[in-house]
């Protein structure tokens, strides 16, 4: 009798404990009503679509750099000079040739004492070259005033280096006076000499070299 009282108290008692609210029932969680969301995919950045390349255009044919040379050569004197090509005569003053490419000009007077000059390689075209040969007049001139120039320089400088150390004042002074107008005369008789030798002027032209019994000449526009 005494047991089952107790058991009745005991349940009693259990049941108020149990509809009590706040308390997580035992079971499982329920399942929710939704579907839960896919995971986020990564996102890449696309690259920019590139611009089509323009159709190349064929190339042009290039040109050759160099062509031949129509040249007509004269003496602006009375000498006459022979054409070499890589040093071998050609022609002989006034004459025409048809030059290639890459041949070194050089031209030889015909005289005692000949001359030599170099032309060297003509550009493509028409070209006119005038051998001017040695001026004697000028050329004895300007040997004469060079060699006396030269003498009232070393003159001078002996008169102002003796003038000078032994204070020598109207020594001194002639010294320099000589000296300047020697150094003077020096440059113009060297430049005189300098214009008198013989030298060639390449240019430009459409001519040809003509000869009507004891004349002759050129042909052409220039």
């Amino acid at each position: 009798m005494r047991k089952s009282i107790c058991w009745i108290v005991l349940g009693l008692l259990a049941a108020p404990a149990a509809a009590q609210p706040g308390q997580a029932p035992s079971g499982p969680a329920p399942t929710p009503p939704y579907p839960e969301p896919a995971p986020a995919q990564p996102q890449y950045s696309q690259p920019a679509p590139e611009a089509p390349m323009p159709p190349q255009q064929p190339m042009p044919p290039q040109q050759p750099m160099n062509g031949p040379t129509r040249a007509t050569f004269v003496s602006t004197g009375e000498v006459r000079w022979d054409v070499r090509l890589d040093n071998n005569a050609v022609c002989t003053t006034p004459c025409s040739l048809l030059i290639d490419p890459l041949h070194f000009v050089t031209l030889a007077s015909q005289d005692r004492s000949p001359s030599r000059l170099s032309v060297g390689y003509l550009p493509p075209g028409d070209v006119l070259v005038q051998a001017k040969p040695r001026s004697e007049g000028a050329f004895a001139a300007g040997v004469t005033f060079t060699t006396f120039s030269g003498m009232g320089v070393i003159t001078g400088i002996t008169l102002t280096s003796v003038g000078c150390a032994t204070d020598r004042s109207g020594m001194c002074k002639a010294g320099l006076i000589t000296g300047g107008a020697s150094a003077v005369a020096l440059y113009l008789s060297i430049d005189l000499l300098r214009s008198s030798l013989p030298r060639v002027d390449v240019g430009p032209a459409q001519a040809r070299p003509y000869a009507a019994g004891n004349t002759v000449g050129l042909a052409g526009t220039f």
